[in-house]
């Protein structure tokens, strides 16, 4: 009996606590579970038709990172901090979907679809701007077009940043909107650049490339050939840049300290994205339109299908 009484009280302590422990809300997380799956499936395929030693690569990263990047989330789980756990929860999701969309990108590029340059030469006609001009402005006014030069470069900043800071403080709408938003993009833009594929405005006018725009246009040509085992680049319309610039700074929104700085930063990606030659004007247009479209679907899926609304009380 002395036995038994404590090992009933454990029991109950547990069962209080697990109460007190909820679980992660169920829909993001099989909506993600269905999306990376699917794209999973893709990258198999992509995998078996083209043998490519990416796979291989990307797979031994996932399995170093995914781990690691789950620990925060445990963290906060154990300090009873379950809406910045939910918000951390998107993190290793984040890493997934960045470890699995270079495979797919490369495989829309292997189905040999003809370039189509020239489709994007007479948007950018009809908007009433040409590429070259603007190109050769920016080169007459070399400090201009030295920030615009630097500011390209500036996603592989303002992304991870929009990943993580949203997720560790605990702003849980704004990171489940962007991983949302990002894989919605995604699956809207992969039949527009595997149907729709180019180069790029110095392939298509003909104006000199720097030393990574003829390698990206040596990866693309390549791809829709013979095939090519490392590409440099792949998607030309729509315009990443645009759109994983402008969902960085909407999630990035959500902290006040950096409301400004991201816009900015995001705003110069987006411009520099024409002037520094990488894309025509059709391909930022159809960088924003992905954007919009995909930030109001992922903002309707999160609270009308998984019936995740985020304007109930804290659980922390």
């Amino acid at each position: 009996m002395p036995v038994i009484v404590p090992l009933a009280d454990a029991i109950e302590e547990t069962r209080k606590s697990a109460r007190k422990r909820p679980l992660p809300d169920p829909g993001l997380h099989l909506f993600m579970l269905a999306a990376c799956l699917l794209l999973l499936i893709l990258a198999a395929i992509g995998a078996w038709r083209f043998p490519d030693p990416l796979w291989k690569t990307l797979a031994g990263v996932g399995a170093a990172m995914i781990p690691i990047s789950l620990l925060p989330a445990i963290l906060l789980h154990d300090c009873s901090k379950f809406e910045r756990r939910d918000a951390a929860l998107t993190i290793p999701w984040s890493l997934v979907l960045a470890l699995l969309i270079p495979s797919i990108a490369v495989l829309s590029g292997r189905l040999h679809f003809a370039l189509r340059d020239a489709l994007f030469i007479k948007a950018d006609r009809l908007f009433g701007v040409s590429v070259p001009e603007v190109v050769a402005w920016c080169a007459s006014h070399p400090r201009i077009g030295a920030i615009f030069d630097r500011s390209y470069s500036l996603i592989f900043w303002i992304m991870p940043a929009a990943i993580v800071i949203p997720a560790l403080a605990g702003k849980k709408e704004a990171a489940e909107r962007f991983l949302v938003a990002n894989v919605i993009a995604f699956f809207v833009a992969l039949p527009m650049f595997t149907v729709w594929p180019a180069v790029g405005p110095w392939y298509g006018f003909g104006f000199a490339g720097n030393a990574l725009q003829k390698a990206c246009e040596a990866s693309i040509v390549a791809l829709h050939g013979s095939g090519v085992e490392e590409a440099v680049g792949v998607v030309c319309f729509p315009s990443f840049h645009v759109i994983w610039a402008t969902l960085s700074a909407a999630a990035l929104w959500s902290v006040k300290r950096l409301r400004l700085v991201s816009v900015i930063v995001a705003g110069l990606i987006v411009i520099s994205t024409v002037t520094t030659g990488w894309h025509y004007l059709s391909d930022v247009a159809g960088g924003l339109a992905v954007t919009a479209f995909a930030l109001a679907s992922a903002k309707w899926t999160l609270r009308r299908n998984f019936g995740l609304s985020h304007d109930g009380p804290a659980r922390d």
